[in-house]
């Protein structure tokens, strides 16, 4: 008798947890196949390595102008850009500091607070707050593929820093697009990612 209730009630439970246990699975398959939108994002916020070509497109009311550069970022080393200007210049971000090296001339020093602006398009700063950011996906002119905008504002006293919309690239994971608007929401900024990638390693000579 005993033996016979332990049998129903090993499959009473077995009734209950399989359906549990199923479900767990799918929903971690799931995930796994298509992460969330939020993991997406945190994924890229945590990358530890990475190099890109990004350019710069400054604008104002009556003209604009472009700066191409390539930039490598590593978590515990620092940032650098390299400006594809003609005059081989380099910066360096490190800590409270900016090594710049301008042709010839040599190297010299200055504040991080000196320059703001380049520094926008580190993905560590874009996507270093993200409780209030609304992330959506939505679909843009200029292709036909799904990317996830991240909004983001400024705690700037800049009028033309006011907010931001950041673009990735839902299926690839790798950011397309960083528009910066002032507080007129005209386009002040635009920011472009091109070959994206996500490093083993780079070299201690870059930082």
């Amino acid at each position: 008798m005993n033996k016979i209730s332990f049998n129903k009630k090993l499959i009473i439970g077995v009734l209950i947890f399989a359906p549990i246990f199923i479900i767990s699975l799918v929903i971690l398959f799931r995930n796994f196949i298509s992460p969330s939108n939020e993991s997406i994002i945190n994924e890229l916020r945590n990358t530890k390595l990475y190099s890109s070509k990004v350019n710069y497109v400054f604008k104002n009311s009556k003209s604009q102008f472009e700066e191409n550069t390539i930039q490598y970022y590593s978590f515990d080393k620092g940032a650098r850009i390299e400006f594809k200007d003609g005059y081989e210049r380099v910066k360096v971000y490190k800590g409270g500091e900016i090594k710049v090296k301008e042709n010839s001339d040599g190297e010299y020093i200055l504040n991080k607070d000196i320059d703001t602006i380049y520094p926008l398009a580190f993905i560590e700063n874009i996507l270093s707050s993200l409780e209030n950011a609304e992330i959506k996906e939505v679909k843009t002119e200029w292709s036909d593929s799904i990317y996830l905008q991240v909004d983001i504002t400024y705690n700037s006293n800049n009028k033309h820093l006011n907010k931001a919309e950041f673009f990735v690239d839902k299926d690839k994971g790798v950011p397309v697009l960083l528009k910066i608007l002032d507080d007129d929401n005209k386009e002040r900024i635009i920011i472009t990612y091109k070959d994206f990638k996500k490093e083993k390693s780079l070299s201690d000579n870059l930082f």
